[in-house]
């Protein structure tokens, strides 16, 4: 009698292991597995957040990091002027810049238009002073792509990766109509260094 008494509470807590193991199996089935862009936005700060937000409703690509200098940059400098072709007589010179990402951890060269600067010169060749300004060493920029179907592309310089470009105003604020998404890039101090839309005639319809 004893040892049937004993092989039926064996039996009932071979059971019950049984129920438990199941409900815990089930219970870690019910949890949603974060993707890597819900883990990115659950890392960011508040800031980073707003910014993202900002550029999510633009359907624009985002990142933000914080602005590498020499020797952690292919370039010789934190802010770097290119050349570039003339639209109606006015040069499409670029600032190329390094970030690495906060979210990812890679680094980006970013190809920033110097006509969306607020003091651009087209008789200046130079890096527009506001960027000089605003874009130092070690600082964070937030930055969002109006052409998150292109970007990011791969960059083969040594220390950037990928890169990306078309950070600033897509001109439908002055009207102007176009297929582009809004992009931007903000400072640390919440300033927005492309929103000059004094040179989107150059793009009456695009």
């Amino acid at each position: 009698m004893k040892n049937k008494s004993q092989m039926k509470v064996a039996k009932i807590t071979i059971l019950l292991q049984l129920v438990f193991a199941l409900s815990s199996i089930q219970s870690v089935q019910a949890q949603p597995l974060a993707t890597p862009k819900l883990q990115a936005a659950a890392n960011m700060d508040a800031t980073a957040q707003s910014y993202q937000q900002k550029c999510a409703a633009a359907n624009g690509y985002f990142q933000y990091g914080t602005v590498n200098a020499p020797p952690n940059s292919d370039y010789p400098q934190v802010t770097n002027y290119r050349s570039g072709k003339k639209r109606q007589g006015i040069p499409l010179s670029h600032t190329h810049i390094e970030i690495t990402s906060a979210i990812d951890g890679k680094v980006y060269d970013v190809a920033i238009d110097n006509v969306f600067a607020n003091d651009y010169s087209p008789k200046k060749f130079v890096v527009p002073p506001s960027y000089v300004k605003g874009i130092t060493a070690n600082s964070t920029l937030y930055l969002c792509s109006g052409n998150p179907s292109k970007v990011p592309y791969s960059e083969n310089e040594g220390i950037a990766s990928l890169g990306f470009d078309w950070v600033h105003t897509n001109c439908a604020a002055s009207g102007y109509k176009t297929s582009f998404d809004n992009g931007f890039i903000y400072t640390d101090k919440a300033v927005n260094l492309t929103n000059s839309q004094t040179y989107c005639y150059l793009w009456p319809s695009n």
